[in-house]
């Protein structure tokens, strides 16, 4: 290759001296050539070292940043190396937005002109605003320059022998009104000017807010979130002062130093001239030499800014885990390390600006001593009278203080283009067509059926990692796909591909035969919905998250949503309904009321297709099962894919893929994947045993605890508080007795922490009222102080009570209660309990049913026979766990053989799947259940036995358990043959449930 080299220049040298030319020019060109090759190799070594993160690169071929953020091939073949680096300079706007400094001479120049164009094309939209600011400028510092001739002119009169003193003081009115005329036109040029500013500011923030959207997510990826937020808000502060200040200091700073040196060049000597113009160049000289050697440092400081606010930012947004892991003092050291750079840094940045403002002030010193001692010569040779060297020391000192502002315009200047050229820098960066960005040809998606279809696709995040392998599968039109797979397997990706936020790296996904790289971004993204696996809200109100599924939604459309996903009673009960705000990322809700507001977003918005992206998997098994009554029915005549890591909730699928390391391994129904004793069987298998294994760990912990005895306890323990605050106390327990299921210790912990709340916000003899009180199934513990509202609980505090709340199918919310808002802690009521905790509920008849004779009738007690309900099999429906497991406990002592279900669909089912010879003599169903009513579930099961044409005689007898004190309007209105036979109110006494159960069966 040197060889080659080598030969090429020896015949270009000859050519040269063929020509004519000279060999001193021969030998120049080579010296350019050697000089441009060794800035590019320093200009690479630069961009190597940003590149790789601050490690040193070798010293091959250039790398850059191509198009998907991704590092391009080295270039290679007979490009030179300044070629190679040269032509990686257009594409680093993103590398500069990725929180570094650009390098490159080239690519600088070239981002400030964009800047400077931008910034004119900005000013030309409000041409007669700019001129008025530019007239009233130049105006003002006439006004300026005009003030030491009208002084000089006073001094020179009063020097003289005239007795009148009016020309004299019309002169000083003159003075004071040119001054006040300057001030005034510059604060009116101001005040103009100001419309210009801010609307442009506004337009490039909303410009770039707005770039930033439409980017996709390989450039979100690569960002961090708060050197983005700072970059944007930095570059609008920027651009700002360049309009603003820049110009406006800048532009009348020269008009007055020129019509200042014309003043003096017309009538006085020239020496003074060649003074102040030796003065200006030694100033500019400096500043200009010290500013960009201190330019390097400022980046410097720019970057560690940015770095600091980005460690800030995610650290805040990892709130929680930086509290569960007591990681609070890691997270102040590694900021103090970064802060600890930006001191030095700063420190290194001031001793620059100290040395900066040294020498400028010693160049001004120099200046003004030169051009005084000029004019004392002058006056003491009688060539210049007092009012001439009042004049030029009146120019001199105005000629000094625009100086000084120039050296901190210049050097605050150079501030603010650093940070706007961060912002266009984001402006610049481009995305991915058929990505990102629309192909120009593309049209709208048109979903005719819904049909979605992945041919042989494959996919990298980057080229170390291949994420899909030939992934090829169909979902028919209005069919359930389900996606089952462990972590890192590629279930997620299939969704990312399927909204375009990625395109394959090979193959191609259709909806309805289109490609989605042909179609907008826009129609793709409002065919298809989601729901996703965990839903971070605005935060803003109820109401305009669930309106977000569907802009210019009413507010009528956004209740409908709500009451559909079963949202409607959790929002009534809530302080301002629709309109209360959610927290940022929607943290005052639970898990479950954010995955509902998601599922209300997806019902408003209607999609064709929607998407269920592990919904259901950061929530509790309770929470899960309600949620997933709500997805189904989404999901029922739409085409749907379900991402799932739980397998119990896509049995119901039509299809369902299992996935390893991004390939497809088995696919098939769920009994037919069962069958096959393959990869599915395996982990539902495992699923099953960890799931059974935590159902025993949760019925070893449940214990039956009577609320009025613990409330009695905990407000024993805060006696102490409670004088020492000087609280009035007031408790009030309901009659009826509360009686739910869980862990004493966390129940009472839960309590206490309520009214140590509002204990330690009240003030001395104000009321805090404990209540407790029944709601249907569940008791309801609220605490109230004489404030409207509730002192808001610790976040964490919070968290910790939803989340031990909902593991017993309870939850904690803000609610009325009298004429206050309190704090409510939801706590379901145990359906049964033994004599000895509650009283005996007595059991109400519906009519025309005989009434179950009382426990001193000639019927024997249960109590009387051991296994008083053998041979007897009963059906128990309740949506909460604790509740089957309490009745499943009591019934099977007694010897009743006990089938559970969760729902009615599941109730249904196991009876439409069973013989007829083992049914149920007894069907026992609470009247509220998460989706449905007893009711409804009572129809269905009579439906189901007069099409099995049973007999009205031999047909289940059905016994209702309700939280209700009173019988609800279904039991008004209902048919006898569709309504109970019995209602029994929770919770009712083990005695009476059996005794009740063993007279509808006939066992007395």
């Amino acid at each position: 290759m040197s060889m080659g080299i080598s030969n090429e220049r020896q015949r270009t040298h000859c050519y040269f001296r063929r020509c004519g030319f000279s060999e001193a020019l021969w030998r120049t060109l080579i010296y350019i050539r050697h000089v441009k090759a060794g800035w590019a190799r320093v200009a690479r070594s630069l961009f190597d070292e940003y590149c790789k993160g601050d490690r040193r690169s070798s010293r091959g071929a250039v790398t850059a940043r191509d198009a998907h953020g991704a590092f391009a091939k080295p270039r290679c073949g007979t490009e030179s190396r300044s070629q190679s680096f040269d032509a990686a300079l257009p594409r680093n706007a993103n590398a500069l937005a990725d929180g570094k400094e650009m390098t490159g001479i080239d690519h600088r120049r070239q981002m400030r002109n964009r800047i400077a164009i931008d910034l004119w094309n900005a000013l030309l939209q409000y041409r007669a605003i700019t001129l008025a600011s530019f007239a009233l400028m130049v105006c003002g510092k006439l006004a300026s320059v005009a003030m030491p001739l009208a002084l000089r002119e006073i001094v020179d009169d009063l020097g003289g022998s005239a007795p009148a003193l009016v020309f004299p003081v019309f002169l000083v009115l003159a003075y004071a009104l040119l001054r006040f005329l300057g001030d005034a036109l510059n604060e009116a040029r101001d005040v103009v000017f100001s419309a210009v500013t801010q609307r442009t500011v506004a337009s490039f923030t909303e410009r770039t807010f707005a770039h930033l959207h439409r980017l996709g997510a390989r450039f979100h990826a690569q960002r961090e979130t708060g050197t983005v937020v700072r970059d944007v808000q930095k570059g609008a502060d920027g651009i700002g002062f360049l309009l603003g200040t820049a110009i406006f200091a800048i532009v009348p700073t020269f008009i007055e130093i020129v019509t200042i040196v014309i003043i003096l060049a017309r009538g006085y000597s020239w020496l003074f001239t060649a003074a102040i113009a030796i003065t200006f160049v030694c100033y500019a000289v400096y500043t200009f030499v010290f500013t960009r050697r201190r330019l390097v440092v400022q980046r410097r400081v720019n970057a560690l800014e940015a770095q600091s606010d980005a460690r800030l930012v995610d650290s805040l947004l990892n709130y929680d885990t930086v509290k569960f892991f007591a990681t609070e003092d890691v997270e102040s050291r590694r900021l103090d390390d970064v802060l600890q750079q930006w001191i030095d840094a700063r420190i290194a940045n001031q001793r620059a600006l100290t040395a900066l403002h040294i020498g400028q002030s010693g160049v001004v010193a120099a200046g003004v001593a030169a051009v005084l001692l000029l004019a004392v010569q002058f006056v003491i040779a009688r060539q210049l009278s007092v009012g001439d060297l009042v004049l030029i020391n009146a120019y001199i000192i105005q000629v000094c203080m625009p100086l000084n502002t120039l050296g901190v315009v210049f050097r605050e200047t150079n501030d603010a283009k650093v940070n706007v050229e961060r912002m266009f820098a984001i402006l610049a960066a481009q995305g991915v067509r058929g990505e990102d960005i629309d192909l120009r040809d593309a049209r709208p998606l048109v979903v005719t059926q819904g049909g979605i279809e992945f041919q042989h696709v494959d996919f990298a995040y980057d080229a170390a990692r291949q994420v899909l392998r030939d992934v090829n599968f169909h979902v028919h039109p209005g069919h359930r796909l389900a996606v089952v797979g462990g972590s890192g397997s590629g279930k997620s990706t299939l969704v990312r591909l399927l909204f375009r936020l990625y395109q394959p790296s090979a193959g191609s996904v259709r909806i309805d035969g289109q490609d989605l790289r042909s179609v907008t971004q826009r129609s793709l993204r409002e065919a298809v919905g989601i729901v996703p696996q965990d839903t971070v809200l605005f935060n803003d109100t109820i109401a305009y998250n669930i309106a977000y599924g569907r802009p210019g939604a009413t507010r009528a459309d956004v209740v409908r949503a709500a009451r559909a996903a079963q949202l409607d009673e959790f929002i009534e009960r809530l302080p301002d309904h629709y309109d209360t705000r959610v927290g940022e990322r929607g943290l005052r809700l639970s898990g479950g009321e954010r995955q509902r507001i998601a599922i209300a977003r997806a019902i408003l918005k209607n999609p064709r297709i929607i998407v269920f992206d592990e919904a259901t998997s950061a929530l509790d098994t309770r929470s899960e099962r309600a949620i997933q009554t709500e997805l189904n029915r989404l999901a029922r005549g739409r085409t749907s894919i379900a991402i799932a890591h739980r397998l119990s909730t896509v049995v119901d699928s039509d299809w369902i893929l299992v996935m390893e390391h991004g390939r497809i391994v088995e696919q098939g129904a769920h009994a037919d994947l069962l069958a096959r004793d393959g990869v599915y069987a395996k982990m539902w298998a495992l699923q099953w045993q960890q799931g059974e294994l935590e159902h025993m760990q949760r019925k070893v912990t449940a214990r039956a605890v009577e609320l009025g005895p613990l409330i009695a306890q905990v407000s024993a323990d805060l006696r102490g508080e409670i004088a020492r605050r000087r609280v009035r106390w007031q408790v009030s327990i309901a009659d009826s007795p509360l009686c739910a299921t869980g862990d004493p210790a966390e129940l009472k912990q839960i309590v206490a922490d309520l009214c140590r709340n509002e204990i330690e916000h009240a003030g001395a003899g104000e009321t805090v009222a404990l209540r407790a009180e029944r709601h249907a199934n569940h008791a309801w513990v609220s605490v109230c102080g004489d404030h409207a509202r509730p002192e808001e609980l610790p976040q964490q505090t919070a968290r910790r009570i939803e989340s031990t709340l909902s593991a017993w199918g309870g939850g904690l919310t803000a609610t009325q209660v009298g004429d206050r808002v309190a704090y409510v802690a939801v706590i379901p009521l145990r359906p049964v309990v033994d004599a000895g905790i509650a009283e005996t509920a007595r059991a109400q008849p519906a009519e025309g049913v005989d009434a179950i004779p009382a426990q001193d009738s000639a019927l024997p007690s249960a109590r009387a026979t051991a296994e008083p309900l053998t041979g007897v099999t009963v059906l128990a429906i309740d949506d909460q766990e604790e509740a089957r497991d309490a009745l499943e406990a009591v019934l099977t002592a007694s010897g009743a053989r006990v089938l559970l279900a969760s729902s009615g669909d599941e109730a249904v089912q196991r009876l439409a799947d069973a013989r007829r010879d083992a049914w149920p003599q007894v069907l026992l169903s609470d009247i509220v259940l998460a989706a449905e009513s007893g009711y409804d579930v009572l129809r269905r099961v009579r439906e189901l036995e007069a099409r099995q044409s049973i007999a009205v005689s031999e047909r289940m007898t059905a016994i209702a358990l309700t939280g209700y004190t009173e019988l609800p309007p279904q039991a008004l209105h209902a048919p006898p043959l569709e309504d109970f036979a019995v209602h029994l109110t929770k919770p009712v006494a083990a005695e009476v449930l059996i005794d009740t159960i063993r007279h509808v069966a006939k066992r007395v």
